[in-house]
């Protein structure tokens, strides 16, 4: 079953001997993933609309080997919500050698994308992480380092997600890594990076202590010109 979601920015992953400038299309490797047969309707859906859930905060940042003109597109772009820069049937941008970025017609310079996107959600919480406010930062820390983001990408994520789990106390997340990203919500890139890594994080708040098995995650290496994502949803 294929889920839709209301998405923010992504960024980042491994994607060797993908010929198509699709990403999620190609893989030879994938992972085990969790069924998605809950229902959100037994969800207290924070930030929705209309019974859906919105994912925050996505975005993308992109580490070209040199500078380079590329086109990225959203496929399902009748989706697209709030995006920045603003969207226009594409991201036509001009890539410098340190990531940043300008939007064709444009000379202001920014450092990655952002979107979201509108959807019907549904997860079921098989697998993932127990986290509580007091060990919340040890666990996203060592997550996302093991995953393969920059201590930078990995500052900013916390910053972001770091006062919803410690307002929760207690916490259920779920890592949703590329292969799963590239299902929901695939994106076009005019040359194909060497890597992509796409991470989006379930939170969800719990009254008390719960077991849940363990996920286990992919680690992704950065070779070549390297495209990284990250986003989040809290129910």
């Amino acid at each position: 079953m294929k889920k839709q979601l209301l998405l923010l920015p992504l960024l980042g992953l491994s994607l060797a001997g993908c010929n198509s400038p699709i990403f999620g299309c190609g893989y030879e490797e994938s992972t085990s993933v969790p069924s998605m047969t809950s229902s959100c309707e037994d969800t207290d859906l924070s930030s929705s609309d209309e019974g859906r859930l919105v994912p925050m905060k996505p975005i993308i940042y992109f580490y070209p080997e040199e500078e380079m003109d590329l086109k990225v597109t959203y496929v399902e772009e009748e989706r697209l919500l709030t995006t920045y820069p603003k969207y226009d049937n594409g991201w036509d941008m001009h890539l410098k050698e340190d990531g940043n970025f300008t939007i064709k017609g444009s000379d202001r310079e920014y450092y990655a994308l952002y979107f979201d996107e509108i959807g019907d959600f549904e997860w079921d919480w098989s697998e993932g992480f127990y986290v509580t406010k007091e060990n919340a930062i040890t666990i996203l820390e060592e997550k996302m380092d093991y995953i393969g983001y920059t201590n930078r990408e990995v500052d900013e994520f916390i910053m972001y997600w770091l006062p919803v789990l410690e307002n929760n106390e207690k916490s259920l997340i779920y890592f949703e890594q590329t292969e799963e990203r590239n299902e929901e919500c695939p994106l076009e890139f005019s040359v194909t990076p060497t890597s992509l890594i796409r991470t989006l994080i379930h939170i969800k708040k719990v009254d008390e202590e719960t077991p849940i098995k363990e996920q286990e995650l992919r680690h992704y290496e950065r070779t070549g010109f390297t495209v990284v994502e990250w986003g989040g949803v809290e129910y």
